[in-house]
């Protein structure tokens, strides 16, 4: 079967939408999304928030085939300049009740946009964490950040000895905070217990983040997408996990995302 609709990867690939239905307000007055793309998760926020002040933010400028209307606001943003990102906070000016955070995917990239939003956000404020799967160890984006982050230059391979290089990144800052807020423990009794200079979190961040945080929710797909991101089609291979044109339908390290309620 071929796609007709031209759908967020939020539904038809990663299946998001059913999980944040559960979490997000029937009302927002504004909303922040990092990572436009094609603009289709602009269109889905506005769908459900007709009246919403929208922020769009992305690596390129903004492309006229964006969704437009007097509501919708569009920055450039490297994710990795901090600074930038506390400019477009200054200029939008207002709490943000909703934000997404569907950017690089670099898991650096995604604890920046974290701490950095903590003094942006409204009380009861949602913060959406997507393709969290990034930080999972089997995923090359993490495998690339290990590499950065330890300065192994470009003949590392993942085997032997250097298979025990490690980091603490999003994924397994945000299941340690979650634990410790199911299971009652004190945020500071794990702090000798983690290595913070294998971290790409000091210690003092994750504090910050287990007080300001209320709650985490985490989802990770167990079943098939509904058709392949990358021909649209559901030509499956159901032996195999893979579509027809190549792509991996059901590996470990793919959608998972996280809803945070502070």
């Amino acid at each position: 079967m071929q796609a007709t609709t031209n759908l967020s990867d939020k539904i038809f690939w990663h299946k998001f939408d059913a999980f944040y239905e559960k979490f997000i307000p029937k009302e927002a007055k504004s909303i922040l999304e990092i990572g436009v793309f094609k603009g289709d998760s602009i269109r889905y926020w506005r769908e459900k928030y007709a009246n919403a002040q929208i922020y769009g933010l992305d690596i390129i400028d903004p492309l006229p085939e964006w969704p437009q209307d007097e509501n919708i606001h569009y920055f450039q943003l490297d994710q990795s300049d901090a600074k930038r990102y506390r400019e477009i906070l200054a200029k939008i000016g207002q709490p943000i009740n909703l934000l997404i955070e569907d950017g690089s995917h670099d898991p650096l990239h995604q604890k920046i946009s974290l701490m950095e939003s903590i003094n942006a956000l409204a009380p009861g404020a949602l913060y959406i964490l997507e393709d969290l799967h990034t930080s999972h160890p089997s995923h090359a984006y993490y495998k690339a950040r290990v590499k950065e982050f330890y300065n192994l230059g470009t003949g590392f391979r993942f085997f032997g000895k250097e298979k025990d290089r490690d980091l603490f990144t999003s994924l397994q800052c945000l299941l340690l905070i979650e634990h410790c807020k199911t299971n009652h423990i004190q945020i500071e009794t794990i702090k000798d217990k983690i290595d913070f200079t294998q971290s790409l979190f000091t210690y003092d961040e994750v504090a910050l983040l287990s007080n300001k945080i209320k709650k985490i929710n985490i989802f990770k797909r167990t079943v098939l997408p509904n058709y392949c991101y990358a021909c649209k089609t559901d030509n499956f291979d159901f032996i195999t996990l893979k579509c027809s044109c190549g792509a991996k339908l059901y590996e470990e390290s793919d959608s998972m995302t996280a809803v945070l309620e502070f």
